[in-house]
């Protein structure tokens, strides 16, 4: 197989070349690799976590090739309670931003999935259009009647949209800028898609709680970027747009949205708040982030004890992008773990990257872990969700909860 990444030498932000390692997780394949029993293992990548002397942003040290990334997908929004139930609260935020006498606003989301957030915006009399470049998510969405190109967004499509759709009132990009290679082009396009008066909103997980709470599964190739308040507000400046207010998101364990406009308005209390707090917790100083890589050796260790004690294997719940990283990072592998359950049926009956363990459905695989001691919850940022699931089909185990602190048995 060709190689399908390069190793970056200066920040994507702001070009320094003085980017520096702060976690090396090893060579993992691409964290969404599922493949199928006899085809060709995935290949490895390098995971390094980098920090720009310059500018603060930490990001990966190596670009993978985003076709190889998106061109199919597997993440479906609304398997998810808790995003399809956030999704409410998202949209009502979002059009409060505008002037109460716009009847039918005009909204486009980038990486719109399935729609499941759009939905929300038809139901509240809203024109929609999702631009996502999964072409197989982007179809369901299609079928479900959430009008979606099929591309990634870029600058030369956001002017193109405006040509054949007119500007945007409101444009949201949920978890997907910290994907994003061509990140210029997209925060660009942004600003090219959006009326005068119109509100921009991005959302992207939480620097400060990957710091705290030792969030270093939410580390994988797709991400190349771990911004903190501080470090998306520069991007956003850069591009002559600005930061007035913030709301925190329960997705990914904890993110923070952010609303921006292209004319400059007075700051939400909330949102300096959030700026005050950043300074105070030290979050763009590279040494907090070095402390963060020796406490992610430290708690990998503490994790493989917890599920290498167990005589046989046990079964583990969750087949996420965020679980392939913690896996293979903490050698957890087949060898330890039977069985992944997972409610996505695109991951029915496909095997886990690097680890190698089988994934099945829950209605089919739980007959097979019912009477088993304990599981290990690799999606544990849906915590309530699954216990509860899991509960009210009379499992009786124990759950290893591997984040959160310190891993830890419910």
């Amino acid at each position: 197989m060709i190689d399908i990444y390069e190793t970056v030498k200066n920040c994507r932000i702001c070009g320094s070349g003085e980017i520096v390692e702060i976690l090396d997780l090893g060579d993992q394949p691409p964290a969404n690799s599922l493949y199928k029993s006899g085809n060709e293992l995935p290949p490895n990548v390098p995971l390094r976590l980098m920090f720009c002397s310059d500018c603060s942003t930490v990001q990966l040290g190596e670009d993978v090739d985003p076709e190889y990334l998106f061109n199919q997908y597997l993440w479906v929004t609304s398997t998810s309670k808790t995003a399809i139930e956030y999704s409410y609260k998202f949209s009502k935020k979002a059009l409060s931003q505008l002037d109460s006498q716009i009847d039918s606003p005009f909204v486009v989301e980038i990486a719109s999935n399935d729609g499941t957030f759009l939905k929300r915006f038809i139901e509240n009399n809203s024109k929609v259009l999702g631009v996502d470049p999964a072409k197989n998510i982007a179809e369901i969405a299609n079928m479900n009647g959430i009008p979606t190109i099929a591309n990634f967004f870029t600058d030369e499509l956001a002017r193109q949209i405006v040509i054949d759709e007119g500007e945007a009132d409101i444009i949201i990009a949920r978890n997907v800028i910290p994907h994003v290679k061509e990140i210029h082009s997209v925060i660009k396009g942004m600003r090219s898609i959006l009326k005068e008066n119109g509100s921009g909103i991005i959302e992207f997980h939480n620097a400060g709680m990957i710091l705290d709470e030792l969030h270093y599964d939410y580390i994988y190739h797709e991400h190349l970027f771990y911004f903190t308040l501080k470090t998306i507000e520069r991007l956003i400046n850069k591009h002559d747009m600005y930061v007035y207010d913030i709301m925190h998101s329960p997705i990914s364990g904890g993110s923070w949205v952010v609303y921006f406009s292209k004319n400059e308005r007075s700051k939400s209390q909330a949102l300096l708040d959030v700026e005050k707090l950043e300074v105070q917790n030290n979050l763009n100083d590279c040494q907090r982030w070095i402390t963060f890589s020796k406490e992610v050796i430290e708690h990998s260790e503490k994790l493989k004890s917890l599920v290498f004690n167990n005589i046989e294997k046990i079964p583990a719940y969750g087949a996420s992008a965020r679980s392939s990283t913690l896996l293979n990072f903490c050698k957890i592998n087949s060898e330890h773990i039977s069985i992944v359950l997972d409610k996505n049926p695109l991951k029915d009956g496909l095997i886990t990257a690097g680890s190698n363990i089988p994934i099945h459905s829950v209605s089919d695989g739980f007959r097979k872990i019912k009477d088993q001691k304990q599981i290990l919850l690799l999606a544990w940022n849906f915590q309530d969700e699954i216990v509860k699931e899991l509960r009210e089909l009379d499992f009786q185990g124990e759950f290893i909860i591997p984040l959160q602190g310190n891993p830890f048995v419910l």
